[in-house]
């Protein structure tokens, strides 16, 4: 049960991954951390569909997120999806 378990973890988080959107969004915070603003300068979408994977993004632990003031800042949660990403996409 522990491997099954372990095993549908991990599909689930390489789900989240599967979104092109989401590997770019990584992909600019892997430079520093990023309001919605300025990751709307460097991402060809509109903000309600950056926010819905951001929340994505935020609920599967990839990213973390803290406000100042009325912006929210979003930044690499953990290392580890920046060095899987660079696994899986070559160097970003």
């Amino acid at each position: 049960q522990e491997l099954a378990d372990l095993l549908n973890s991990t599909a689930r988080r390489f789900a989240v991954l599967s979104a092109p959107m989401r590997l770019h969004i990584i992909s600019c915070l892997c430079h520093g951390e990023k309001n919605v603003s300025e990751l709307l300068g460097e991402i060809p979408t509109t903000q309600p569909n950056l926010s819905q994977h951001l929340n994505t993004l935020y609920t599967a632990g990839f990213v973390s997120k803290r406000r100042q003031g009325s912006q929210i800042f979003y930044a690499i949660a953990n290392e580890r999806i920046v060095q899987i990403c660079q696994l899986m996409c070559g160097t970003m």
